[in-house]
């Protein structure tokens, strides 16, 4: 929601598409090739699937006035910020800090608010918006925070764009009010979920108050509150939504528990396969949030470097992971689709944990799975990215792996919060 229109005006020019005329409409396939251009680069920064963000979005599909559209959602895992934006396409993101603050109306709104976005085709207007001002890279400047705004004629220019920006956001969260209304959501937590995402200061007050594409937090959540005619001060929050967080709702340890973490092929020695550093990578970001921590990994390892456990050891690791790799592959079924690939990919493979001191297994899980799934942008043949059906798998079991470990060596649940306590009453006086 912060920033979204304006990601889009420099996403869209630095790809280029400034320097062709915009039409008033794109097309169906105009929209799909650009919204995979964004995606793509969004992609590094890691992009997985939540079960709980499919159905929220599957609910508002139903309330769009376009239904050519085919929807994907992705958690935008390190972005740290409080955000959410969309791309054309049907295309909608938002960052994992944003996601878990927010319970199930909350992001309701925040999603249908970036749907919305997309069935109104405020993309559309505002690249014409942005070719007229001719500020492609003033733009790029301002959505990286860049202390070099530039001259008094493009700080005009910005302006020029962001005030016709945030008409866009206004009439977005009218009808993401609505969208919600009409999918069974208690639309008035809208107000709440602005007011969390006016909690984050990541955005200097000038740019996000002056030249921010979103109209002052205060005036929205007035707005929505008037729309939905009731005082929220008092009422009660819906449940949270089922999120699946990076630690599983457990305390982190502290200090942080190492490990040593080998990927091995079934004749013992390291595999070798086309993803090897970067599943061990992806290993590495299901542990770590849990309060592990890597003494020693296999991007560090010779092949040839001898026993595991007398490596792991060496480092000073209390526990090694073996992950012995039967099968990982992703192959094409069938012809391409407007809404992507169609694939299927499998894994089959195990993990066991040592004690380094013992040299004796002590857990060990199936890292299983055979999936038919749609890939929006190609494989890679080095990076396995999560938003691949093959990589979603590998995510999804290195998780499983990591919390069914952590539990086994007795992570505690995580503690939850008080409410914010009210102050006391004054006295009164008399």
């Amino acid at each position: 929601m912060k920033f979204s229109a304006l990601r889009w005006f420099v996403l869209v020019l630095v790809l280029g598409a400034a320097s062709q005329p915009v039409s008033a409409a794109l097309s169906p396939g105009d929209e799909w090739r650009l919204g995979k251009q964004v995606v793509a680069k969004v992609r590094p920064l890691g992009l997985t699937q939540s079960p709980a963000l499919d159905a929220i979005g599957a609910r508002l599909a139903k309330t769009m006035q376009r239904q050519d559209i085919t929807w994907h959602f992705w958690v935008v895992e390190d972005m740290k910020e409080f955000n959410a934006f969309a791309a054309p396409g049907g295309f909608v993101f938002i960052s994992r800090p944003y996601f878990e603050k927010l319970d199930t109306n909350e992001a309701a709104f925040v999603i249908g608010h970036e749907m919305a976005h997309i069935d109104l085709r405020h993309p559309e207007n505002a690249m014409q918006r942005a070719q007229r001002a001719n500020i492609g890279n003033l733009l790029l400047r301002v959505i990286t925070n860049s202390p070099v705004v530039g001259a008094a004629a493009d700080l005009g220019a910005t302006a020029y764009v962001t005030h016709y920006s945030r008409v866009l956001e206004r009439e977005a969260d009218f009808a993401s009010y609505r969208s919600a209304e009409k999918a069974g959501y208690n639309a008035a937590a809208a107000v709440t979920a602005l007011s969390k995402l006016g909690k984050d200061h990541s955005l200097h007050p000038w740019i996000e108050n002056v030249y921010g594409t979103h109209p002052l937090l205060s005036n929205r959540e007035d707005q929505l509150s008037a729309l939905g005619g009731k005082d929220l001060s008092a009422a009660p929050l819906p449940p949270p939504s089922p999120q699946h967080k990076l630690s599983a709702g457990l305390q982190p340890f502290d200090p942080p528990v190492p490990v040593a973490v080998r990927i091995l092929a079934p004749t013992g020695k390291r595999w070798e396969g086309p993803w090897r550093k970067s599943y061990t990578k992806l290993i590495h970001n299901r542990l770590l949030p849990l309060g592990f921590k890597i003494a020693g990994d296999d991007l560090m390892y010779k092949p040839d470097i001898g026993d595991p456990v007398e490596a792991a050891r060496s480092r000073q690791a209390r526990y090694l992971l073996l992950v012995t790799v039967q099968h990982m592959s992703s192959r094409s079924d069938g012809q391409a689709k407007q809404s992507g690939q169609p694939v299927v990919a499998e894994l089959d493979a195990s993990a066991r944990f040592l004690d380094v001191a013992t040299g004796k297994e002590v857990w060990s899980a199936p890292l299983k799975g055979s999936v038919s799934g749609v890939d929006v942008l190609p494989i890679d043949p080095e990076t396995l990215f999560p938003d691949t059906t093959v990589g979603a798998i590998a995510w999804r079991t290195a998780g499983d792996m990591a919390v069914g470990f952590a539990k086994h060596v007795g992570a505690k649940p995580e503690v939850p919060k008080p409410p914010d306590a009210k102050p006391p009453a004054e006295p009164k006086k008399g």
